[in-house]
């Protein structure tokens, strides 16, 4: 779905579609595996929770490999190009927000977009619901160490603190990206707790969450 460049809409009611029939099927979070993915163009990381635990952290091909029966999935990278302009409508929501992003548009920042849409055309075939996140996003509208710096020490010991009012089984020794894609599966924990929210335009939809939640 996401990999196709060209939006309409009818691409967006099959969009909603597709996710009010996967919302049906959310019963429990019990046992329910759901990943976050930190897209990079040489390594991607990947978070694997079961309801609000962390199973796994890792790289994306060693978590394939794993074989992880994950039923959905957050990816941290645009995962649809604006239709104009260097920002799609999602993204300008979220600046009216007071959330500061990189334009999808952006040269700099197409093969991000690039491998992210790849990844999610990989975990669709293989049935996985997937939605673009915005780990940062995530932080703010949680109050997860907003201000810490992450790729500095003291900024992750701050961001990993915050972590664990959502999250069970964090490891007080994660990198920056593997913090991301933790967020990133946070979103989706949330999401299937009906606590997140697509902020979605004509180009493109960015899963957030709802407001503050603890465990």
């Amino acid at each position: 779905m996401f990999g196709q460049h060209s939006v309409n809409e009818s691409y967006f009611n099959f969009v909603f579609y597709s996710i009010s029939l996967f919302l049906k099927e959310v019963n429990s979070l019990e046992n329910r595996l759901v990943a976050g993915i930190d897209v990079g163009l040489k390594k991607s990381h990947v978070a694997v929770l079961e309801g609000r635990r962390i199973v796994y952290i890792g790289d994306f091909e060693d978590f394939i490999r794993k074989g992880y029966d994950i039923s959905a999935a957050g990816i941290d990278a645009p995962l649809s190009f604006p239709v104009e302009g260097s920002l799609r409508d999602c993204e300008r929501e979220l600046l009216k927000m007071g959330i500061r992003l990189f334009p999808s548009g952006a040269k700099f920042f197409r093969k991000i977009a690039e491998r992210g849409i790849e990844i999610a055309e990989m975990l669709e075939n293989r049935g996985v619901e997937v939605f673009e996140v915005y780990p940062y996003a995530t932080r703010l509208i949680l109050n997860i160490a907003p201000k810490a710096k992450k790729f500095r020490k003291e900024g992750r010991i701050q961001l990993i603190s915050g972590l664990k009012r959502y999250v069970g089984n964090v490891n007080t020794g994660l990198s920056h990206d593997e913090i991301d894609a933790v967020l990133s599966a946070l979103t989706v924990a949330l999401f299937c707790e009906g606590k997140a929210r697509l902020v979605c335009g004509k180009d493109g939809c960015i899963l957030i969450p709802v407001g503050i939640t603890t465990l």
